[in-house]
């Protein structure tokens, strides 16, 4: 019974992290109006990563284009 409860906590800790990782990278999608390299570049990260996480999250460059 306590692995059950060891999955729940570490799930919604992942599910937290994941929450707060997609959060920092539409804020910098938002800060450059899209542009993938530049907010790689603002997050310390590769565009290439930064592509991933963006596949990842199913987040849509394109809305930040016009903000």
């Amino acid at each position: 019974m306590d692995n059950d409860k060891t999955y729940v906590k570490e799930n919604t800790l992942e599910r937290c992290v994941s929450d707060f990782e997609r959060t920092v990278i539409i804020h910098a999608l938002r800060r450059t109006k899209g542009n993938t390299s530049d907010a790689a570049q603002i997050l310390g990260t590769t565009k290439r990563v930064l592509a991933g996480k963006i596949h990842k999250y199913e987040i849509d460059c394109t809305q930040f284009e016009s903000e």
